[in-house]
């Protein structure tokens, strides 16, 4: 397993904050969209333990007006309750990336859907920074902000 820095983190957003570039090789790109899916596939199946077994063990969720969630498990339970207040579905839409063999930087815009009648209830902006460990990619920070509608 590598070693993450927070500082690490960091400096990838700031590169990407200074220079956004999109994952311009398309394998990049790919494997971009192909984890974007992930989250989005187990989200939007209501499968909470798929969608918690993609972040690390460590990982940090960082929501909006509701808080900080470390660890695996407080996330997983902070995603099975949001799914249970409305049962949406989310929409995600990758903008731009930063793509290094250890650790990508991916964000874009989401949108928030009622499951029945498709009606938007909400959206805004998000952050994924994903690590590769040992068994393949998992989200180390996962950071959502609501945009007021």
């Amino acid at each position: 397993m590598i070693t993450r820095s927070f500082f690490a983190a960091v400096a990838l957003g700031a590169t990407a904050l200074a220079s956004p570039a999109t994952a311009q090789d398309p394998a990049d790109q790919a494997q971009v969209q192909e984890l974007a899916n992930r989250w989005t596939a187990a989200y939007n199946s209501v499968d909470v333990p798929a969608l918690a077994d993609l972040y690390a063990d460590d990982a940090e969720l960082y929501i909006h007006r509701e808080g900080r969630f470390i660890g695996q498990a407080s996330i997983q339970d902070y995603w099975a309750a949001d799914m249970d207040r409305a049962s949406p579905i989310t929409v995600l839409n990758v903008t731009d990336s930063v793509v290094d063999s250890e650790m990508m930087l991916v964000h874009g815009n989401y949108q928030v859907l009622d499951r029945n009648s498709g009606v938007p209830l909400g959206g805004g902006r998000f952050a994924h920074i994903w690590v590769l460990e040992e068994d393949g990619w998992v989200l180390d920070r996962d950071v959502w902000v609501d945009l007021q509608w």
